[in-house]
């Protein structure tokens, strides 16, 4: 059976080998990226030039190096001080490794689905942080139910916050969307104010998965009670509407048109914004609410309430869509009150 300071040096190496990783795509992007090496024929330099290589202002690899680095040093103080190491210092570890995997499979979806090109070196990085969680359990020096457990209020506060968050970064990201769409198209310097907002919803949700997972490891009875199972229910639509809302749809946001005779969009992306926004922002709004009232509902009335809810809203955004097209083409009634 292997100790716990093997796990723990083996994070150390797994650390080092990520740290060394974003050191180099740090100084390959800021020197030139030109000639760049990128096994397995990858698209490295087009990745970390992409304008996805920036989350809220900070370079993706500048976030990897703090990342590993806290790793390495964290670990470093476990194998030398096992014994005094107390336990919201391991919290934070183990917090900030979880994240890091979303995070990972945050970048990983972009370039599978947005850019359609892949960075070798940034999937050896996503597979390491991987590795650095899976390891992470045997290395703790405290046991992860009862971390959990004993950081519970915390957690639950941060899940309501994280979820208030969201609402607000939805709404202010879909206030800016159809005001931008006022005029039937979007600028290139709106688009690049939704990415950012964008960006503010995922770290949102993000810590709204992260502190959901936690509290039910730290209380596995949660897992049968239908506030639980409705969040997670908003939580998953969520992660699923947003990955083709903000993350397609918004790379080609600057193409969508609604008058007659321009250029087709891809994928009549047109007939989905509305409807993906509005889906978006209803289950925001339920996340948020189901977190904060006491449910009397069975888990099967609340999953039912929610589906309905969701197909009333998804119809209301055709609707709404098909009035906007009414409206490009000034084919509104004189006597609507819509135009």
């Amino acid at each position: 059976m292997l100790s716990q300071a093997v796990f723990q040096a083996a994070i150390i190496v797994l650390g080092l080998a990520g740290l060394g990783i974003s050191i180099y795509l740090h100084y390959q992007k800021k020197t030139t990226v030109e000639g760049m090496a990128c096994p397995m024929d990858g698209s490295c330099e087009d990745v970390i030039t992409s304008k996805y290589s920036k989350f809220l202002g900070f370079d993706v690899e500048i976030l990897g190096i703090l990342y590993y680095s806290i790793i390495v040093v964290a670990y470093s103080i476990f194998v030398l001080t096992p014994q005094v190491t107390p336990s919201w210092f391991v919290f934070g570890v183990i917090m900030s490794s979880i994240i890091a995997v979303l995070f990972s499979a945050y970048l990983t979806y972009i370039q599978g689905v947005t850019l359609k090109m892949w960075c070798t070196w940034c999937l050896v990085s996503a597979s390491i942080s991987l590795g650095i969680l899976v390891v992470a359990v045997p290395a703790a020096t405290v046991g992860l139910t009862a971390l959990m457990a004993q950081y519970s209020g915390i957690l639950f506060w941060a899940a309501i916050i994280a979820a208030a968050s969201g609402l607000g970064t939805a709404l202010s990201y879909n206030t800016l969307l159809f005001d931008s769409l006022r005029d039937f198209e979007i600028s290139e310097i709106q688009a690049k104010t939704l990415n950012t907002v964008n960006q503010l919803t995922w770290a949102a949700l993000a810590a709204v998965v992260v502190s959901g997972a936690a509290l039910a490891i730290g209380d596995s009875s949660l897992l049968t009670e239908a506030s639980f199972i409705g969040a997670a229910l908003a939580a998953g639509f969520l992660i699923l509407n947003d990955s083709v809302h903000s993350l397609y749809v918004s790379e080609k946001i600057t193409d969508v048109r609604y008058r007659e005779g321009d250029e087709e969009v891809p994928y009549n992306l047109d007939k989905y914004v509305v409807v993906l926004a509005a889906t978006s922002l209803y289950s925001w709004a339920s996340l948020l609410l189901i977190q904060l009232t006491e449910n009397p509902l069975e888990p099967g009335e609340v999953v039912a309430l929610y589906l309905l809810g969701l197909m009333i809203v998804s119809l209301f955004g055709v609707a709404l869509n098909r009035v906007m097209k009414l409206r490009a083409d000034d084919d509104l009634p004189e006597w609507s009150p819509l135009h």
